[in-house]
């Protein structure tokens, strides 16, 4: 049986990166391989999720917290016979066969005040060495959006193939209700670096109902949110997922808020997915999905973009928002990855 391993040094959590990760896994050994899972911190979620899939072993390197020691270690540590997959180039410097980027995050701070830029020289010093090293071998890089394969070109000339991440629409296929209010929705842990303070702000303006549901990563910042009391922003912490799709098969428009730019967007296309009409920036790997009339440039404007949303929402734009979806299956993501896999075999 062939065999492919599969490196993600931080299994803590279970986020969007630890989500295409088990989901890798579970597609690999589905289709016939043994896996290899290298990492360094896995939580009980990640681990009670690998013992349901066949033909997986468990590779627990020593756990280093610190991110520079981290990378320091990643560019000696692992040398393997079988097929590689790095799951998070961005951080772990791990030669493999294959090497995915979320995105180039770490190459925008380098432009940061010098006290940043001084944080992160280590880093970006490791960092360049590894691409430098990956172009000369010749590696094959992924990336998520064609705003990170433009990232990979600019900062490092690096000529990226696009692998976009699986999204489990599937959970949000039977979601048909077409009674909705004039709800908008926001999908996010509540962590200061989100920018739900852009929700508030925008719901001063609008007389929808706003609605935050997430996990509180941050409770002190999920109290000052909760204590700014503005009367048509309701608060849903640490939401179960069947909270989560009734929230979502009774609102009309996705509001992403963050200020940052996102390599990819997977709660965005989730919304899409229940027939939510989305609403966010115009930068970063959502441009690729998200219609053009319904994006803005600065926060100023997100209201106007809100107000045509709720206006366009129809059964028709729900069934649209679907389609577009629905390229990010778990379905396509198994046939584009192996596919590339493939090519290695």
């Amino acid at each position: 049986m062939k065999s492919v391993s599969v490196i993600l040094f931080d299994a803590r959590v279970f986020g969007g990166i630890q989500q295409m990760t088990v989901d890798t896994i579970a597609i690999l050994s589905k289709n016939g391989y043994n896996v290899n899972f290298v990492t360094m911190n896995i939580s009980d979620k990640v681990l009670n999720y690998l013992k349901n899939i066949k033909n997986v072993k468990i590779q627990l390197l020593p756990k280093i917290s610190n991110i520079t020691l981290q990378m320091l270690y990643s560019r000696i540590f692992y040398r393997d016979k079988d097929l590689s997959i790095n799951m998070h180039g961005d951080i772990q410097p791990v030669l493999s066969d294959i090497i995915y980027f979320h995105q180039f995050n770490v190459d925008y701070r380098i432009r940061a005040p010098d006290w940043k830029r001084l944080i992160l020289v280590p880093q970006y010093t490791i960092r360049k060495g590894f691409i430098e090293k990956i172009k000369k071998e010749g590696k094959l890089v992924l990336v998520n959006s064609r705003w990170t394969q433009a990232e990979a070109k600019y900062f490092w000339n690096i000529n990226a193939e696009i692998l976009y991440p699986p999204v489990h629409v599937e959970r949000f296929r039977n979601i048909k209700s077409s009674e909705r209010s004039n709800s908008v929705i926001t999908i996010s842990r509540f962590s200061r670096d989100r920018g739900l303070d852009n929700i508030i702000e925008i719901a001063k303006e609008i007389d929808y109902n706003f609605i935050i549901a997430g996990y509180v990563q941050d409770p002190a910042y999920f109290n000052e949110i909760k204590n700014k009391k503005v009367k048509n922003v309701k608060l849903y912490p640490n939401v179960d997922e069947e909270t989560k799709i009734k929230l979502m098969s009774s609102s009309k428009v996705y509001l992403n808020p963050t200020p940052y730019i996102e390599g990819f967007g997977i709660s965005v296309v989730e919304g899409m997915s229940a027939g939510l009409i989305p609403v966010t920036r115009n930068k970063g790997g959502v441009v690729d999905f998200v219609p053009e009339e319904y994006t803005f440039d600065e926060f100023d404007d997100a209201v106007d973009k809100i107000k045509k949303a709720m206006g366009d929402w129809s059964e028709k734009k729900m069934e649209e928002m679907r389609k577009i979806s629905e390229r990010f299956s778990l379905e396509n993501y198994e046939k584009n990855l192996l596919n590339i896999i493939n090519k290695f075999i």
